[in-house]
């Protein structure tokens, strides 16, 4: 359904920005397409794990200045 240039820019978007990420993950999981099923389960887990490394980033950035 996607290509992989795609799919690869989606997924660095749900990292760099979880929020989104989330919406399109919930979008997805509803649909009856199994990829987009799949493509959202991945997005959800990635804007998940994200979060705390965004935190950890921040807190380095605020520590060193």
């Amino acid at each position: 359904m996607k290509s992989l240039h795609d799919r690869i820019l989606l997924y660095i978007i749900c990292l760099l920005f979880p929020f989104i990420g989330v919406i399109v993950a919930l979008i997805w999981l509803g649909d009856k397409d199994s990829e987009k099923k799949k493509m959202g389960k991945i997005c959800l887990i990635m804007a998940i794990a994200s979060l705390p490394f965004m935190y950890l980033v921040a807190g380095i950035l605020m520590h060193a200045s």
